[in-house]
């Protein structure tokens, strides 16, 4: 009877441990389940710095990381910079404070939109023009202020063939204006302005071109009078890199529509040089 014992002692081991076992697999899963259910949770884009700025310097592009988190989280932390805001409100504007890498970039971070409008940002060497664009093929609500475009368009058939052909006239160029209206804030000094929501229907775009070396404006008002109807516009992604020498310039494939306009003729039919 005395050998018995220790087999009972074995077995309410064996009992202890099982019921340790399954209490640590529920916990386990349990801890798994909260990890899936944060991970199926509304996502938002948001941007750390890359680097320590000062204040005063210029944000650029580069010193941005983007990020998703949770959208709740992003509620609490504040007026973060968003993905619409990025390039309009956030890059190309100074820091007004020290800001450290891996923080959370923020929209009071930044100098407020001068009351100038667009005009007050644009370089001594670059110009604002308006382009008409083919309102039945835009983009919608898609497009946003500080978004960069290509510009398309039909043109007559070079190498002797006729007709017209559609060209890739010129890339990389930045939206100030959508239909006329920019990013800036109401009257009353609040809230978004009606092109940083989105515009639904327009016929225009305002966007910076060079206006030397080469003068992209008046290559554009030589050029556009050789368009058949309105142009076409693509939206670049936003990490996009044109190929350098090719941003913001008229292909040089097209540069004898760029050195002289063409008048219409007097008959209403086709054009003279």
């Amino acid at each position: 009877m005395g050998e018995e014992a220790p087999t009972v002692q074995n077995w309410r081991l064996l009992i202890v441990a099982c019921v340790l076992g399954l209490a640590v697999m529920i916990v386990y899963n349990l801890h798994i389940s909260r990890i899936k259910a944060g991970m199926d949770q509304e996502k938002v884009t948001a941007f750390r710095y890359d680097r320590d700025i000062d204040a005063g310097e210029t944000l650029k592009n580069d010193d941005l990381v983007r990020v998703q988190i949770p959208k709740n989280f992003a509620d609490q932390v504040g007026r973060l910079l968003g993905e619409e805001d990025k390039d309009s409100l956030g890059v190309g504007r100074k820091v007004k404070r020290d800001v450290s890498k891996d923080e959370f970039a923020m929209m009071g971070h930044f100098t407020t939109v001068m009351t100038g409008g667009p005009a007050d940002g644009l370089r001594k060497d670059m110009v604002q023009i308006t382009i008409a664009v083919d309102s039945k093929n835009s983009v919608g609500k898609v497009l946003r202020i500080g978004n960069h475009v290509n510009i398309l368009g039909m043109l007559p058939a070079r190498k002797n063939r006729d007709g017209y052909e559609l060209y890739r006239i010129i890339e990389w160029l930045r939206v100030v204006a959508i239909g006329g209206q920019t990013n800036r804030q109401d009257s009353s000094g609040s809230g978004r302005g009606t092109a940083q929501l989105g515009v639904r229907n327009f016929n225009t775009i305002t966007v910076e071109v060079k206006r030397k070396d080469p003068d992209v404006s008046i290559q554009w008002n030589n050029l556009q009078t050789h368009l058949q109807g309105s142009a076409i516009i693509e939206i670049c992604p936003s990490r996009y890199l044109p190929k350098k020498g090719t941003d913001g310039v008229i292909a040089a494939e097209l540069k004898e529509y760029t050195t002289k306009a063409a008048t219409v003729s007097a008959h209403g039919g086709g054009y003279d040089e």
